[in-house]
């Protein structure tokens, strides 16, 4: 690991007070505030302000009564990302992942969010704003895809779980799932114009579009060799080869468990735990 002083208060708790303590320490220093039309807005991490929908029965009650999201992941951010990393949050959602990120990477780093959701991206973009993160943030409306050109896609958000919003396949009956959410045209593209000179770490949260993605940002880490966290699921059309394919190391996966621990990660484990569940594959860590 890096060895880099870090001034951030969110890497202080994570690292002076065991989980406990620290997730109570979240909890004790979080609220919200209904702004109306649909709309609060919570206190995260114990410092940070985060735009949440008040239909949305996901992701935006824990933050607003817990204050943060899945600790393990949140710890291995601040455990790995530095002043002055390049951070991709790729399916960055309300924007979570993103201000920390910010926070992380100080004022002489970047990060770049990606969110194709419209009305979520909408959120994002206020909360990068209201927490004075514009100057070190890009903010994409997009769909990394493996298309090198852009195109415009439906995308499903299902009613109260914006964060699982996903391109619709194309043997869905797409008047059945009007029932059960919102139906909007999303666009397609690639950050070649961002003209990245370095990238640190990426996120990938994309609910189906993994191999997809990764295709998209296949040169970027050739390039880079940056720590990688993935969301994959194997109920989502591809197998664990497709994975090891464009992560493994030595052909070999590794995942973070519930404890922020790097474990081996192995074909039969696929089939005997947690079959058609989420499992989050790490590399170049």
């Amino acid at each position: 690991m890096r060895k880099i002083l870090h001034h951030s208060k969110v890497v202080r708790v994570l690292t002076m007070l065991n989980r406990l303590k620290a997730e109570e320490y979240f909890t004790q220093n979080t609220r919200s505030q209904y702004l109306g039309s649909n709309k609060l807005l919570c206190q995260i991490l114990g410092q940070f302000k985060l735009f949440v929908p008040g239909d949305d029965v996901g992701l935006a009650p824990h933050l607003i009564f817990d204050g943060f999201w899945e600790f393990w992941l949140t710890k291995f951010f601040a455990d790995h990302v530095r002043p002055g990393d390049t951070v991709i949050d790729v399916g960055a959602n309300l924007g979570y992942y993103s201000v920390l990120s910010a926070d992380l990477v100080g004022p002489g780093g970047r990060v770049v969010a990606v969110e194709p959701n419209p009305a979520i991206f909408s959120l994002l973009t206020d909360s990068m704003r209201v927490n004075g993160f514009d100057a070190r943030s890009e903010l994409c409306n997009i769909a990394l895809g493996s298309q090198e050109e852009a195109v415009t896609l439906p995308f499903f958000v299902p009613n109260g779980e914006p964060k699982n919003g996903r391109f619709i396949g194309p043997r869905e009956n797409i008047e059945r799932l009007r029932q059960l959410g919102e139906i909007s045209e999303v666009k397609t593209g690639t950050l070649d114009a961002l003209g990245l000179e370095r990238v640190d770490f990426i996120k990938i949260d994309v609910e189906g579009a993994e191999i997809a993605v990764l295709d998209q940002l296949a040169p970027l880490i050739a390039r880079f060799k940056p720590i990688i966290v993935c969301e994959v699921n194997f109920g989502r059309g591809y197998g664990y080869d497709d994975i090891a394919k464009r992560l493994g190391e030595n052909g070999a996966l590794k995942h973070l468990d519930f404890y922020n621990k790097i474990q081996k990660f192995t074909p039969e484990m696929v089939e005997t735990a947690q079959k058609h569940d989420d499992w989050l594959v790490v590399a170049n860590v």
